[in-house]
């Protein structure tokens, strides 16, 4: 008896961690939290999607950008909705079989130009597509956001591996995952389907936030809402359906084709701080004030010792390079000066490397 109920509820820890998403920072979070995002950069339906022009109207109205990448054949992130060329630029051709020279001669952007462009002034969340190369998309993808040091970049995917690329490789990248009904993944075989449609992949990846079609959530999706992750919605196309997602309680809402009224709907509520935490930040701040009260007093000595030197040398008129006592004097406090600065260095080395732990178990403790 007593073993199958320790199976039963092994079983059920199993089955719950399927659905688990991951945690991130506070800091992380807010940049997203709350906000709407427009498809391909389309904020109307007169521009070209994923065009520099449409994605300058988001930077220009504040609203953040949602849009997909694919691998090209020299192995360059690009933007672009879909991989088959022909069905928005009439070329007979896949991006993935296509270098990136070629592909900029159709409009077509890098990541790293999207990025540059945008520099940070708007949330921006690249949905890496899948294909032969998906390792090799991630990094090259991770490498641009890295390289740009915006925290306000974040990735997604259908693909449940990428993703999970990114928890275990680059997890300090803010990441999430895209999915829809089960029975809407006709291609994938039965098992695949119902696990990615009810978001049982969650615990290979472990997602922070989640992006699920317009369509009615199973109770499985339902739970993976309540196990931590940023609760999204993608693609919603006129104001009114919008604002019903606002007000069901959706924290990331994805558009396209019109401008939301107010594109920061909320912010993230507001969390009482433990005891942990707030004991660590008065700990750092005694730290802080010990600094600076030695770097005062460190202040306080240079400038005796200043004056120090100016009267020695003030009270020999005469004075001459080989006046030894007079130089041996000044050795002697230039020597003090040395000393007290290398302890104050191996201090101050010693209380950084202190407060980097405690920030790296904090960081791996909330993760």
């Amino acid at each position: 008896m007593f073993f199958t109920l320790v199976m039963i509820v092994g079983v059920l820890i199993y089955f719950a961690s399927m659905f688990t998403g991951g945690k991130s920072l506070r800091t992380i979070r807010e940049q997203f939290y709350g906000n709407y995002y427009a498809e391909d950069g389309l904020i109307n339906n007169e521009d070209k999607p994923n065009s520099p022009e449409a994605f300058q109207k988001c930077i220009d109205n504040n609203i953040g950008i949602k849009t997909e990448v694919f691998l090209s054949a020299d192995r360059r992130a690009v933007i672009s909705a879909y991989d088959d060329l022909s069905r928005e630029y009439g070329v007979d051709k896949k991006v993935t079989d296509t270098e990136l020279d070629e592909l900029e001669k159709l409009g077509i952007m890098s990541v790293t130009e999207l990025i540059n462009m945008v520099d940070g002034r708007v949330p921006l969340i690249l949905e890496l597509k899948v294909g032969s190369h998906n390792n090799v998309l991630c990094r090259v993808v991770a490498d641009a956001i890295i390289a740009s040091e915006k925290n306000n970049i974040a990735i997604c995917s259908f693909h449940s591996g990428i993703v999970g690329w990114f928890k275990h490789t680059e997890k300090n990248i803010f990441r999430g995952v895209v999915s829809a009904p089960a029975k809407e993944f006709k291609s994938l075989p039965k098992i695949e389907r119902w696990m990615t449609g009810n978001l049982a992949n969650n615990a290979n990846c472990r997602p922070n936030f989640m992006l699920y079609r317009d369509r009615p959530h199973s109770v499985f999706v339902k739970f993976a809402i309540t196990s931590g992750v940023l609760n999204g919605v993608w693609t919603i196309e006129d104001a009114e359906t919008g604002k019903k997602k606002e007000a069901e309680g959706k924290e990331m809402i994805v558009v396209r084709g019109f401008m939301p009224e107010t594109v920061h709907f909320k912010d993230l509520p507001v969390v009482e701080k433990t005891e942990q935490q707030i004991a660590a930040e008065k700990k750092m701040e005694e730290r802080a004030s010990k600094r600076k009260a030695k770097m005062e007093e460190r202040q306080q000595q240079e400038a005796i010792r200043e004056r120090r030197i100016s009267e020695i040398l003030a009270d020999d008129d005469d004075f001459e390079d080989e006046d030894t006592d007079i130089i041996d004097e000044i050795k002697e406090e230039i020597t003090e000066v040395v000393a007290d600065v290398k302890e104050e260095a191996g201090e101050i080395i010693q209380e950084v490397k202190e407060e980097l732990t405690e920030i790296r178990e904090k960081i791996i403790a909330e993760e």
